[in-house]
């Protein structure tokens, strides 16, 4: 898991400090040999992660719990490994997972939180809870979410599967807007979370979100949410056999 602010995004940059190139360094120390690290998807400068998974290869022979405990040992602050396991050769990150969750958190109230700064996004204006939700079950389908990417993603395929879209409550103040899909495109989930709140503050009108899509217009919906309010949940993976 990491702190996104901390972070200028998962994928490593010449001269940014960014959450693969300190993970591979403090790999690197603990194994003694050039690491190649793959994530199991980006995450942009400011987003968080409770559960990204990444994959890499070491011939060390050391046990998985010496990953978590040097690595993070190492790092110290904003990063920790959680969980460490052996996997067959052939297993990556990327390629074999199966989806991910994400949630987008939502600070409903006037006056700032100190507990919150950094790590969700403040509304300030009312939110009917009910039409969020009505709105957001209308999304899951398989279909082409163009509507709903940045201008500069590079994926190739914008159909994607999104299995769940609904609302949590985290606390008094708090929710999270969580969404389960096979795969997301590039700032997708803040984008979808942009066009809620729209709806959900009545400045669109029910109904727009699957409308939206079926354009395939991105300047038909709403804002790009900012990314303090991002969590990489799970990556979805199938069974282990055994």
């Amino acid at each position: 898991e990491y702190d996104g602010a901390s972070f200028a995004g998962w994928q490593f940059q010449p001269g940014q400090r960014t959450v693969q190139g300190v993970l591979a360094d403090a790999l690197q120390l603990i194994c003694r040999h050039e690491i190649v690290l793959r994530g199991a998807g980006r995450t942009d400068s400011g987003v968080h992660a409770w559960g990204q998974r990444a994959s890499f290869y070491t011939d060390s022979g050391l046990p998985p719990q010496k990953f978590i405990r040097g690595v993070t040992g190492i790092v110290k602050r904003h990063v920790a490994v959680v969980a460490a396991e052996e996997r067959p050769l052939d297993f990556g990150a990327c390629h074999d997972a199966r989806g991910k969750v994400y949630a987008y958190r939502l600070l409903m109230r006037d006056g700032r939180s100190p507990l919150h700064d950094g790590r969700a996004w403040q509304i300030r204006r009312p939110l009917d809870l009910s039409l969020l939700a009505a709105e957001l079950a209308t999304l899951p389908a398989t279909a082409d979410w163009s509507a709903y990417r940045a201008g500069d993603c590079g994926s190739p395929n914008p159909t994607k599967t999104l299995f769940e879209a609904s609302v949590r409550r985290e606390g008094p103040d708090v929710i999270s807007l969580v969404f389960r899909g096979s795969g997301f495109l590039k700032q997708m989930v803040r984008i979808l979370a942009g066009t809620a709140v729209e709806v959900a503050t009545g400045r669109m009108p029910p109904g727009s979100m699957v409308r939206i899509r079926d354009t395939r217009d991105r300047i038909q919906a709403g804002p790009t949410a900012p990314p303090e309010g991002l969590y990489l949940e799970e990556v979805l993976y199938d069974p282990t056999p055994g």
